[in-house]
């Protein structure tokens, strides 16, 4: 999958590292297709508080995407465990904040180094639709790449808006850019990368015995609100599920979803602060 149209190419899609001035670090990690700018929000609820924050670009993401199939899940893994690692060398308490497949990814990372909290979102492992899934291997040897614009309609708004998430300084009326956009190849295997770290994170779920928050959108329809508590029944630790307005989407924070989804980061924090000695005296910043 190459090109010489740029990904993600803005600053906003770069990792990010903020410093704070208490016990805690978070690692997070972002979903697919995502780059660190989905988890910046959250960065900033936990930063208020006093946590150091740090924001992960995965392998074969962001200005990368074009390549993301030279990947595999375990590579994403190994990339999560060596920053929870550097996170760990500076501090004595250390949690994962997941979304999406990088949620699953999280509790793999959990399971493998015993992190002292998780917060989750619109946790993925799998499909709402087992005949959907379990097509899955034969679609990948019938399909093995996807040309998913190849009938774009550049007049098309919401098009427009996700083709500028994804290619931010692309000129999408220029007939040069539009063919080279509709020539776009997306190899299936790497949803199967996707598909194989959500078995991994739910597999791994039961070796998870630190606290987990989940935040679980009532609209989504990709990681599905059904299949949330079955993941959160896995674990050997103990769990909080917050149901929430909005899609899958949760991070992002769109209005009318904000509040409730800062409540349940803003709790979270408190809570896990409370465990160091600190944090039952603080207010949550409003």
């Amino acid at each position: 999958m190459t090109s010489t149209l740029r990904p993600y190419a803005g600053p906003e899609n770069a990792p990010f590292y903020w410093q704070g001035d208490g016990d805690w670090a978070a690692l997070l990690v972002h979903g697919f297709p995502g780059t660190p700018m989905e988890m910046r929000s959250v960065g900033q609820v936990l930063h208020a508080m006093g946590w150091t924050v740090q924001g992960i670009l995965l392998p074969g993401f962001g200005p990368d995407f074009f390549q993301i199939d030279q990947y595999t899940y375990e590579d994403w893994a190994a990339a999560i465990e060596a920053a929870t690692a550097g996170l760990r060398a500076q501090y004595p308490r250390v949690a994962l904040a997941g979304n999406s497949v990088g949620a699953a990814l999280s509790l793999l990372t959990s399971a493998r180094m015993n992190v002292d909290a998780l917060l989750l979102f619109a946790p993925f492992w799998r499909v709402n639709n087992r005949v959907i899934d379990g097509l899955y291997p034969l679609a990948r040897r019938l399909l093995p790449e996807l040309r998913v614009f190849k009938q774009a309609d550049f007049s098309d708004r919401e098009l427009r808006d996700m083709l500028y998430q994804i290619l931010p300084d692309a000129d999408l009326d220029d007939p040069a850019t539009q063919a080279a956009i509709r020539e776009l190849t997306f190899p299936v295997s790497v949803l199967g990368e996707v598909r194989a770290a959500g078995r991994a994170g739910y597999a791994a779920a039961p070796q998870v015995t630190a606290p987990v928050t989940i935040v679980q959108g009532k609209a989504d329809v990709l990681a599905h609100p059904s299949l949330t508590p079955r993941l959160a029944a896995q674990l050997a630790g103990p769990a909080e599920l917050h149901l929430v307005e909005g899609d899958h989407e949760l991070t992002r924070m769109k209005p009318g979803t904000q509040a409730d989804i800062v409540n349940a980061i803003q709790q979270f924090a408190l809570a896990r602060m409370a465990q160091s000695g600190r944090g039952l005296e603080a207010d949550a910043p409003a």
